[in-house]
């Protein structure tokens, strides 16, 4: 038998292991090596960002009493355009997913603002889309289009509030000869919720979103251009990108620094109020009213037509650092045709703060203090298909469990068809030889409560029925009394434990509640007493004989110490067991005692150490002339 379960035991173990799995269901190979194929993709791509919560979340429908209701958003890009990418970026409000990203969409692009011709881009109105804050990228050469909608087909649950349905979007992108033709372009809403500063039509096409600065993590980094310290905000500093030749623009970037040794300080040294000129044609006048901090998000400036070779920044209120102020940024970027034509440009500055991290040449060498920047349209896509194939990753692991329950569920089958027939020999051994232990313990049980009740019970009875005929014959001698009344003691707690003996391994509680009656009976005569307790048999829980015992010979304790030292002449006895808990009250209307004056001669320490071994606890309370009242509490197993 020592042998045979050591070879079961090794037989399930590598079962469980998986050893051997794939030679039995060849398609979890298939699926393993698949899934390989995937994680090995997903290495090439951008890891995901942290999110990055902004106060212009983005775009909020109006709300809907049904999750199958319509609500709709479009930007209109003022004119016709050849639509190269379309890409959506779901909104956040902290954390780490998506905020009201709607379970099922459709994306639409048209010549028509109602929409009454036009071509699907993207249709995901036939499942539920993942709450993931995770761009949806949509490839669209050869479309031509003046807008682009949104159509959310089941909106999301408002949080917190399930009784209404919304949707949010963090940005909408719509990309045309390199550049987000939508930004900053007119957002129509067939019903929309404008909370300022949060939440606005605007802000969906404002260049802000969750996702961070486009960027692969890699061992070249730089801090960007850094002006001089000024102890006050006013001061006016300065940086210019000089362009190798006057050149086409269509747009410029400009990306907000985020040293490492300032970890917690998004947007570090972006100037509250700046102006940007080309050539010194100002292309934005932000002189009159703050900036909002930009985070690590980029600040783009469209300018369609342009020519130019010189790009100046000049900031006229700073950034606080400390008690001082600055101006900083990790890069600025001219953008044609989605190439970026300032890198390696000249840099010149009113003023500089110098250090391996912060020089001039790094405000244009393509890198911040996170990696290399890269195109933004590129990193979406890519963080696009890391979301495709992060659910087709978990579809597959989905498939590879279900295909690994198959192929283990064959190995035990096969374990099965080699060690059945041994585990029914042992089953059915083990089993007779419970039998037979059973039966031999029962046999034993019944043979020593039969030997206590014929011998020890019959001796006992004749000593009480002598005692009792010496002292009808002497007249009350004193020692012969106390032998007829320990004799009479002495029969009655062997009647208690030849119950325990006969009633088995766990008896029901109604077994106890009888035997304490009759217990009771006899040892609480010439007193009125009364036990109140549950009677169905069928609902009555059980408990081991060890805690049936524990409790029996508590309460022939308590009553022992009721019939010899309270001298009462009424008893109440109340039993309940519920929740686990067992609940024994005994009162009396005898003397009392001095609870500060107990001791061992009151019978009180076994109760003390019977209740400690039950688990449970012991109230007693006693006053001398107002009687005593006991109550256990202990757990049942």
């Amino acid at each position: 038998m020592i042998h045979f379960g050591l070879f079961l035991l090794l037989t399930v173990t590598a079962v469980q292991a998986g050893d051997g799995l794939s030679w039995l269901n060849p398609e979890l190979r298939e699926l393993e090596e698949r899934r390989g194929d995937l994680l090995a993709e997903m290495d090439a791509l951008p890891s995901w960002p942290l999110p990055q919560a902004h106060e212009r979340a983005g775009f909020h429908s109006g709300f809907a009493g049904k999750a199958e209701s319509l609500r709709w958003v479009q930007v209109d890009l003022g004119a016709e355009m050849d639509l190269e990418s379309v890409i959506v970026v779901p909104a956040v409000l902290g954390g780490a997913e998506a905020y009201g990203f709607p379970k099922r969409f459709r994306v639409d692009a048209s010549n028509d603002a109602l929409f009454a011709e036009s071509v699907t881009l993207l249709d995901h109105s036939h499942e539920d889309a993942p709450s993931v804050l995770a761009p949806w990228h949509m490839q669209v050469r050869g479309v031509k289009a003046r807008f682009v909608r949104f159509t959310a087909t089941k909106l999301a649950p408002q949080p917190g509030l399930g009784s209404r349905s919304m949707f949010t979007l963090g940005e909408l992108l719509v990309f045309s000869a390199g550049r987000n033709a939508a930004l900053g372009c007119v957002v129509e809403a067939g019903n929309a919720v404008e909370t300022l500063p949060t939440w606005s039509p605007r802000h969906l096409v404002d260049g802000t979103h969750a996702l961070g600065l486009p960027v692969t993590a890699g061992s070249a980094c730089t801090n960007g251009w850094h002006s001089a310290i000024s102890s006050t905000a006013g001061a006016v500093k300065w940086v210019e990108v000089h362009l190798a030749e006057k050149q086409a623009v269509d747009e410029i970037r400009l990306i907000p620094a985020h040293p490492s040794d300032y970890p917690d300080r998004f947007g570090f040294g972006f100037p509250r109020r700046f102006k940007v000129e080309a050539d010194e044609t100002v292309l934005f006048d932000g002189m009159s009213a703050d900036f909002t901090n930009p985070g690590d998000t980029p600040v783009v400036f469209p300018t369609p037509g342009l020519q130019a070779k010189t790009i100046r920044v000049t900031a006229t209120s700073l950034w606080e650092r400390s008690a001082d102020f600055v101006f900083a940024l990790a890069e600025l970027q001219a953008v044609h045709r989605g190439q970026n034509i300032a890198l390696g440009a000249q840099v010149t500055s009113s003023d500089d703060t110098l250090t391996a991290s912060w020089q001039r040449e790094h405000l244009v060498d393509g890198l911040t203090s996170a990696g290399t920047l890269v195109s933004e349209l590129q990193w979406l896509a890519a963080l696009s298909s890391r979301r495709v194939l992060a659910k087709e990753a978990e579809n597959l692991h989905a498939a590879v469990v279900l295909e690994e329950a198959i192929a283990q569920s064959r190995a035990w089958w096969l374990a099965g068809g080699l060690v059945t027939a041994g585990i029914l020999l042992s089953v059915v051994f083990m089993m007779r030889l419970r039998r037979v232990r059973h039966e031999e313990m029962e046999s034993l049980r019944q043979r020593i409560s039969r030997d206590l009740h014929d011998e020890i019970g019959s001796h006992l009875g004749s000593i009480r029925l002598m005692s009792e005929l010496a002292i009808r014959d002497g007249g009350g001698d004193e020692s012969l009394q106390e032998i007829h009344r320990l004799a009479g003691e002495a029969a009655e707690s062997m009647r208690g434990i030849i119950w325990l003996v006969r009633e088995g391994d766990a008896p029901k509680f109604t077994h106890l509640v009888e035997a304490m009656r009759q217990s009771a009976a006899a040892l609480l005569k010439g007193c009125e007493w009364t036990l109140d307790a549950p009677t169905e048999a069928t609902n009555s829980p059980t408990a081991s004989l060890e805690f049936h015992r524990q409790v029996f010979l508590f309460f022939r304790e308590a009553a022992h110490n009721i019939t010899r030292h309270a001298g009462a002449t009424a008893v109440k006895i109340e039993i309940r067991w519920k929740a686990k808990r067992f609940h024994l009250h005994i009162e009396d209307n005898g003397c009392g005692f001095d609870a500060d004056a107990v001791t061992a001669g009151n019978g009180l320490a076994n109760l003390r150490h019977r209740a400690g071994v039950l688990g449970g606890t012991l109230q007693i309370d006693s006053e001398p002339a107002k009687g005593t009242r006991i109550t256990l509490e202990a757990p049942f197993p």
